[in-house]
């Protein structure tokens, strides 16, 4: 067996995905470490977008099953292993808003802005291109019919409450059940807001906390303090991505797969939203070779 052979190997033993990076010395100018497991075509894929015209050599990417994960493995190893250094992103998710006493402040550990990953992908401009296809209409057309911005105004003022509702219970009430219930208990096949769903949800938490409601303002004023009224990437990337395959489906009834819809944004969405993430990299890991 070769020695490409044992580092594929490692792919499907569960023991060995924290080691795995050890068995790369050599195969990468860094090692990087996201939390989605089975993302790593994904993660490439953004990667090789964000550093295009750059000479960094990363023959892998490195899943640690969740946030957990990652905070695990870089409390274990740090910034640097044997000379290569170590990169770390993970979701922002609620941290800054409920726990950020215990955010990990290091240049090696990225927090993304947004919730997740996802929020990055959705912009008009990919949605249209992917849309004018299925669709087989005209720019003007296309972006007339689709009303990008109305989606986004309209899904975005009805989630807030909800997400300003799972991040307070995620703060003061963990052991209730908050944002793992899914989309589709807040949305129907419009993409918008299922009827009444948010008032059952919220009702059944008031019973349990009757403080929701400040609770629920305090998260609100820390939110705009820093990133003003727009709560677009406060909302789980993932929902609404949910949200804008439904929306599209239901203005013109030409199916497609949500996976290729993500895997279209993924490839054609504005990079340059990600220049952050760039930055960050470049800064710690080094001056690249062009």
């Amino acid at each position: 067996m070769s020695n490409n052979d044992n580092i594929e190997g490692l792919r499907f033993s569960p023991e060995a995905k924290d080691i795995k990076f050890l068995f790369y010395h050599g195969l990468n100018d860094f090692n990087l470490f996201v939390e989605d497991a089975h993302d790593e075509y994904l993660y490439e894929t953004l990667i090789d977008r964000l550093l295009e015209g750059y000479n960094y050599k990363i023959n892998d990417i490195f899943p640690l099953g969740g946030k957990q994960g990652v905070i695990k493995h870089y409390m274990q190893y740090g910034a640097e292993e044997d000379g290569i250094k170590n990169f770390y992103i993970v979701d922002g998710d609620f941290d800054r808003y409920i726990k950020s006493e215990n955010m990990i402040n290091d240049q090696c550990f990225l927090y993304l802005h947004a919730y997740n990953i996802e929020n990055y992908f959705i912009d008009e401009d990919a949605c249209l291109k992917f849309v004018k296809g299925k669709w087989g209409l005209r720019d003007s057309d296309v972006k007339r019919k689709l009303n990008f911005n109305f989606w986004r105004k309209k899904i975005t003022a009805q989630a807030k409450k909800l997400f300003l509702c799972y991040c307070s219970i995620q703060k003061y009430n963990p052991e209730i059940v908050n944002v793992s219930r899914g989309p589709y208990a807040f949305i129907d096949n419009t993409g918008f807001e299922r009827e009444s769903a948010f008032d059952d949800y919220y009702n059944k938490i008031l019973e349990k906390d009757p403080q929701i409601d400040i609770h629920m303002s305090e998260i609100e004023s820390i939110y705009e303090q820093t990133y003003g009224t727009d709560y677009f990437y406060f909302i789980c990337g993932k929902f609404l991505l949910t949200s804008l395959s439904c929306y599209i489906k239901s203005i013109k009834r030409k199916p497609f797969e949500n996976e290729d819809f993500k895997w279209f944004l993924v490839n054609n969405f504005d990079i340059t939203k990600l220049n952050y993430v760039r930055n960050a990299l470049v800064s710690y890991v080094g001056e690249i070779s062009t």
